[in-house]
């Protein structure tokens, strides 16, 4: 097993001469060669599982067993054509048998088929032209409704538009009755209206007259009693000026008798002719 590894390894002739006698196996025994084959892919898709998914090392590369696969598949599937034409023969009589079988029972089915789109057109057919004479059957009905219907209404129309004109003429009525009231409430308002404001008026006219006649009186009260205190104010004033002129002549008696004299402009001097302050003429009990 050794040598053969090594032969395999190092020797080109040696490939060659195992992948034709491969081939060769392959060609004369085709059933086994294809059963290789699809054993080969199977453990291609394994090969990959392991690598790619586990992350496992694999002893062949997968192109090879891929290429392998077709090689055998290939080579099989020609071998066996060749070497088994009756088998061959056989299929694709079967084959042919199989498709006239089949085109025979798809004409048959086509013809049912057919037929049976046939019936079913026919009842189509009847139910439609059912359809349509029920459809006919409801229209004249309908259109026989519409014309009562019609006809019922429009003389339930005139009956409404009778009792409508009887109502609004008694609307009209009673509108010209409620009309003819309010005229003559207008005119009994206006009447009493026109009392209220003539009577308003003569009370106005007496308020006014009573208003002056009062002003008047109250004017006289207010004349008479000015004059009552300019009298007063006069006789006050004339009280004053005595009074005054009374303390100036007791003043300048006072005066005279301290010692003290006061000038034209009031003044105060003293015995030598010099002016006196104030504080002297109070110590001696004089008006400043």
């Amino acid at each position: 097993m050794e040598k053969l590894k090594n032969l395999w390894d190092d020797k080109l002739w040696f490939k060659i001469l195992v992948i034709v006698v491969i081939l060769a196996l392959s060609y004369w025994f085709g059933i086994i060669a294809i059963l290789l084959g699809f054993i080969l892919f199977i453990y291609a898709i394994v090969t990959v599982i392991r690598k790619y998914i586990f992350k496992k090392n694999t002893r062949f590369k997968v192109r090879y067993i891929l290429l392998s696969f077709l090689a055998l598949t290939i080579m099989g599937g020609y071998g066996y054509a060749q070497t088994h034409p009756e088998e061959m023969e056989q299929s694709r009589i079967r084959q042919q048998e199989t498709k006239k079988a089949a085109e025979t029972k798809k004409d048959e089915n086509a013809k049912k088929a057919a037929k049976a789109k046939k019936d079913e057109n026919a009842k189509k057919a009847a139910k439609a032209k059912k359809a349509e004479d029920a459809k006919k059957a409801a229209k004249a009905k309908k259109d026989e409704n519409a014309k009562k219907a019609a006809k019922a209404k429009k003389a339930e129309d005139a009956k409404k538009a009778a009792k409508a004109k009887k109502v609004e003429d008694a609307k009209k009525a009673e509108a010209a009755k409620q009309a003819e009231a309010a005229k003559q409430a207008e005119a009994a308002r206006q009447a009493e209206a026109a009392k209220q404001a003539e009577a308003a008026k003569q009370a106005e006219v007496a308020r006014q007259a009573e208003a002056a006649k009062q002003a008047e009186a109250a004017r006289q009260a207010e004349a008479a009693r000015q004059a009552e205190a300019a009298k007063q104010a006069e006789a006050a004033r004339q009280a004053e000026a005595a009074a005054q002129a009374q303390a100036a002549a007791q003043t300048e008696q006072n005066g005279n008798s301290s010692g003290y004299t006061r000038d034209a402009n009031g003044r105060w001097h003293r015995s030598n002719g010099q002016f006196a302050s104030k504080k002297e003429i109070a110590a001696a009990g004089l008006v400043w």
